[in-house]
């Protein structure tokens, strides 16, 4: 990892402590920089309410130039998250999308975000897309249970 890049990552940490972001809990950070692993709280106004969700973001060498890698360690029933490999489906983290004008905290206010609201245009399987708009009730429930079991 170049200097600079360091530089910004510990930059991004610093204000993260500084300025916690409501449901998020930053977790100690490794010595290589190349993880960072997060707790995503469920908001009360959500289906996901009381879960507690391990979040690790992974970050290449070219941070900020390249997007991390994001997904939920914890098993979540979401129709952003793929529910084989926990990486997480929004716009702004794929490499033609991304910008280095984005961090970590625009990333994680993104993921609390998610939690409240799934995108529908960003569904990572369309089968959870299909239960979520034809039989919301097992949606719903199937949510519910993933965040009653989620105590990362």
């Amino acid at each position: 990892m170049t200097s600079k890049s360091a530089s910004r990552i510990h930059k991004e940490l610093e204000m993260l402590h500084k300025r916690p972001i409501k449901g998020v809990t930053i977790l100690p950070v490794q010595d290589d920089l190349h993880s960072l692993d997060t707790i995503v709280h469920g908001a009360d106004e959500s289906l996901y309410k009381g879960g507690r969700f391990k979040v690790q973001l992974l970050i290449t060498d070219q941070y900020p130039y390249e997007p991390p890698e994001v997904r939920f360690l914890t098993p979540i029933y979401h129709l952003n998250v793929c529910q084989k490999t926990g990486q997480v489906c929004l716009p702004f983290l794929m490499k033609d999308k991304w910008k280095p004008t984005y961090t970590f905290e625009h990333i994680l206010q993104a993921l609390y975000s998610l939690l409240i609201k799934p995108e529908e245009g960003n569904a990572f399987e369309h089968s959870l897309l299909n239960e979520f708009h034809n039989y919301s009730p097992k949606y719903n429930q199937k949510a519910m249970d993933s965040a009653s079991k989620a105590k990362a």
